[in-house]
C-alpha cells in the first residue's frame, strides 16, 4: 500500500501534532519518574489519553525509581508481557500483576 500524498497544509499539521505527542509523553514519564504518581494511576490515565496510551510498557515500567532496562525486562518477563507491548494492549490481569510487582 503506497503512503498517501499529503498537501503541504496536511504535512505541517502532522507534524504539529507529532511534537504534541512527543511532549505530552516525555512530560508523562518525567512525572512518573519524579513520584508524582503511583504506577496504577499512570496507567488509568494512559488509557483514558490516546497519546499516552501509545507508551511502551517497557518505557513505562523503566521511568519508575530504580528500575533500569534490565531490571523492566526482567520484571516484563516474569510477568509475561511482550518487550513491544504498548499501554493500551494491556489486560487486566497483566495491570494487576504490574501493580503487584510495583508494592513489592
Amino acid at each position: 500500500m503506497a503512503t498517501p500524498e499529503l498537501s503541504d497544509e496536511q504535512r505541517a499539521a502532522a507534524l504539529v501534532k507529532a511534537t504534541a505527542v512527543r511532549s505530552a509523553r516525555r512530560v508523562f514519564k518525567e512525572q512518573l519518574a519524579a513520584g508524582e504518581f503511583t504506577l496504577a494511576a499512570a496507567i488509568d490515565r494512559a488509557k483514558g489519553d490516546e497519546a499516552l496510551a501509545g507508551i511502551r510498557v517497557h518505557d513505562l515500567v523503566q521511568c519508575l525509581p530504580g528500575i533500569g532496562p534490565k531490571r523492566a525486562t526482567q520484571i516484563m518477563d516474569e510477568i509475561g508481557i511482550s518487550h513491544v507491548r504498548r499501554i493500551r494492549g494491556l489486560g487486566q490481569h497483566q495491570v494487576a500483576a504490574l501493580i503487584e510487582r510495583e508494592r513489592r
